[in-house]
């Protein structure tokens, strides 16, 4: 008996999704007899919300039919039978498979969250008494919280899905350092933190937007657990490497949670407002640009998250 009697029906093209829609809204619509003007918006609204489930029901199955490509391991996805004799072989291809889907979904889950953002700054703008103002400056910084920790997942599921490319090219860490550690200026000034770069003539090899992506999540934690000091950046040669090193004031992480600074949601993470995703994501973009990141703690005197990348020798570095 094959698998795929669970699934829910294929549709092959947006234009019979919206078919399917219509003629539902249709039979709602008969049933209702709108007549005044505010019944028929509610009717649009019920519309455009019964096509975009179709939609949504249209991709899933999309993503589904590709999965059982035969050219790919017969892998389930949502609690199905692993048909694959090499399991670790399944396992990978069933986590890219759904670091596709959510990356492929990550425009539609965004709507929400911005609609919420949108109605929370509108009610923010109203006159409304103190009780009420502490309630709405607290779904605004809920909903940055949730949209930052979105962001960061979907990144990540782009990464691992392979929706990410990477350019490697000569790379001066004099301009990436001072780039970085000025989009992260006014962080330090919020916190009254010193932020600063010592400059390089030292060159690596690396995607220059993935670098600064990685730079900007090291800088932006070290700034996050330090309240008093502030954080250096700079670069050292170390044979045929560079290693780029952040330096922070803070209290240091405990050795228990060294082990799992780059895991998401870990007991460290629980400590952080995005729960370590950001540090998540800046571990793998390292390692796919053929570098690493590490971490030294000081205990009492702060920590030094060391990336580590290949350097370009010659006419173009040192």
């Amino acid at each position: 008996m094959s698998d795929r009697q669970w699934d829910v029906p294929h549709w092959r093209s947006a234009p019979l999704a919206i078919v399917y829609a219509l003629l539902a809204s249709l039979g709602l619509c008969a049933s209702v007899f709108p007549r005044s003007g505010l019944e028929w918006l509610w009717f649009i609204v019920l519309w455009i919300c019964l096509v975009s489930c179709w939609w949504t029901l249209l991709r899933i199955t999309s993503i589904e039919s590709q999965a059982d490509a035969p050219t790919q391991p017969a892998v389930a996805i949502a609690g199905k039978v692993i048909a694959s004799t090499a399991s670790n072989d399944a396992t990978r291809i069933l986590q890219s498979e759904a670091a596709q889907f959510l990356s492929l979904a990550g425009h539609d889950l965004r709507q929400p969250m911005q609609a919420i953002a949108l109605f929370s700054a509108t009610l923010a703008a109203h006159d409304l008494p103190e009780p009420s103002q502490k309630l709405v400056s607290g779904i605004e910084a809920a909903a940055e919280t949730l949209s930052t920790q979105f962001e960061e997942v979907i990144a990540i599921a782009k990464l691992e899905g392979g929706r990410v490319s990477f350019n490697p090219t000569s790379v001066s860490m004099r301009a990436m350092l001072a780039s970085s550690v000025a989009a992260q200026m006014s962080a330090a000034h919020d916190k009254d933190l010193h932020l600063r770069h010592v400059s390089t003539s030292l060159r690596a090899q690396a995607d220059e937007t993935q670098l600064a992506n990685v730079l900007d999540r090291l800088i932006a934690h070290a700034l996050r657990i330090t309240e008093t000091g502030g954080v250096v950046v700079g670069c050292r040669r170390r044979g045929d490497r560079v290693r780029v090193e952040v330096w922070d004031s803070s209290p240091g992480i405990a050795a228990e949670f060294e082990g799992e600074v780059f895991q998401p949601f870990s007991k460290y993470g629980q400590r952080l407002p995005d729960h370590a995703l950001g540090l998540a994501l800046a571990h793998r973009l390292a390692l796919r640009m053929g570098g690493e990141i590490a971490l030294r703690s000081r205990p009492g005197k702060g920590n030094v998250f060391t990336l580590s990348l290949p350097r370009v020798t010659g006419r173009n570095g040192q």
